[in-house]
């Protein structure tokens, strides 16, 4: 069994931590005995002590894994409970072969007392962070709907718990999106975690979205309402949704996942499904703030996290601006001289594979949209593990 207890909120220095204890029985497992998230103390009052809320979902996806029920101390949303019974699992489950369902139980149920009206999303400056900023702040008008806070939270995505490397990562991060929030006049709200502590060695970054996700549910004190930025269009995940089964959560459950992950207080919005990346991108070609700060790179460790420009993420960002013309407007945050020396083998590679990956497939349909040349399929081939480009004779 596994057992979460003993909820509290306790002041650290200039932080403040949400905590509960969690307790593996009759399980071969090396986890810490105690899971957190921490603010800094003049935001401590986002967090909501009066639910398990926040510990549930990663409580919840150990047991699966690890075959045993899970025994919350105490009472959670009954929103939350009810669908991760009903629905949630069965999503898993579905995704994961080493998951299995699992009995919960519970104390009881109980909706967070949080009043607060934040309506928040995450700030990481990738293409569909900022597309959700640009489309939820800069162009909606509507208060009930428009962000008015930024989060960025520390539970995985930065790298693992342990790595020297995570907290450099991190900072860099943190540093570019307070420039990005102060322009914006928005407040910038960090929360760190250990989350990324309880991950498995057969996990598929399974645990990363959940931590993501409890991230936001431990904010309930003051957060109504929060958007997730997906990746993938409606469009893509009908056509590539079922290969990225067992692979890639984010991609093929987000659509129907993230809106069971819901309380009685608050609300998650998958936000970014409605178009297709190059879209997003098309759309924020002339915002000041994507100029200067658009940060999409895979490769990035320690202090420096500016785009490498070479990997995959760079290149099918730098391609689409190619395509909508305005590269040279992003030169601030591209090495441009470095995608020259790449673009010709992307591209073929783009050509070659748009049958394969939603990504490429966009890029190759906004190419023909936009009339913008590309290698012929028939003038693709692969040479020594590397796609080339020959000229037709």
């Amino acid at each position: 069994m596994i057992e979460i207890s003993n909820l509290r909120k306790v002041g650290r220095g200039t932080g403040v931590r949400l905590e509960a204890n969690i307790k593996f029985t009759d399980t071969d497992a090396a986890y810490p005995a105690t899971m957190y998230f921490e603010t800094r103390k003049d935001y401590g009052n986002l967090f909501a002590p009066d639910t398990y809320d926040a510990f549930f979902l990663i409580g919840l996806y150990l047991a699966m894994y690890h075959k045993t029920p899970l025994r919350i101390r105490g009472r959670v949303s009954k929103k939350l409970c009810k669908n991760a019974q009903w629905y949630i699992q069965k999503i898993l489950c579905d995704f994961s072969e080493l998951l299995a369902p699992v009995e919960i139980i519970v104390d009881g149920y109980a909706s967070p007392k949080g009043k607060g009206d934040l309506i928040g999303t995450g700030i990481s400056c990738g293409v569909d962070s900022l597309a959700t900023v640009h489309d939820r702040f800069v162009k909606e008008t509507d208060r009930d709907y428009r962000i008015n806070a930024l989060f960025i939270f520390n539970c995985g995505s930065h790298g693992d718990f342990d790595s020297p490397d995570t907290q450099a990562v991190f900072k860099s991060r943190v540093d570019r999106a307070g420039k990005v929030a102060a322009e914006l006049k928005l407040p910038l709200i960090v929360v760190e975690s250990n989350l990324h502590q309880f991950r498995h060695a057969e996990d598929k970054s399974t645990m990363l979205f959940l931590s993501l996700y409890s991230c936001v549910l431990s904010l309930q004190g003051g957060v109504k309402r929060y958007y997730m930025p997906s990746g993938c269009s409606y469009q893509g995940i009908k056509d590539y949704g079922d290969a990225a089964h067992h692979n890639d959560l984010a991609t093929a459950c987000d659509s129907y996942l993230i809106p069971l992950i819901r309380t009685e207080r608050m609300e998650l919005i998958v936000d970014g499904c409605q178009r297709r990346r190059v879209d997003k991108i098309a759309d924020m070609t002339d915002w000041n703030i994507a100029q200067k700060y658009l940060n999409v790179c895979l490769v990035q460790k320690g202090a420096d996290t500016s785009n490498c420009g070479r990997c995959s993420k760079c290149l099918r960002t730098e391609l689409a601006l190619e395509i909508l013309g305005k590269l040279g407007d992003f030169a601030q945050v591209f090495d441009l001289e470095r995608y020259k020396k790449e673009e010709l083998l992307y591209k073929a590679r783009c050509v070659d594979r748009r049958d394969e990956e939603i990504f490429y497939r966009e890029l190759v349909d906004l190419a023909a949209e936009k009339n913008f040349p590309m290698p012929a399929k028939h003038t693709c081939y692969i040479l020594d593990g590397r796609i080339a480009v020959l000229d037709d004779i």
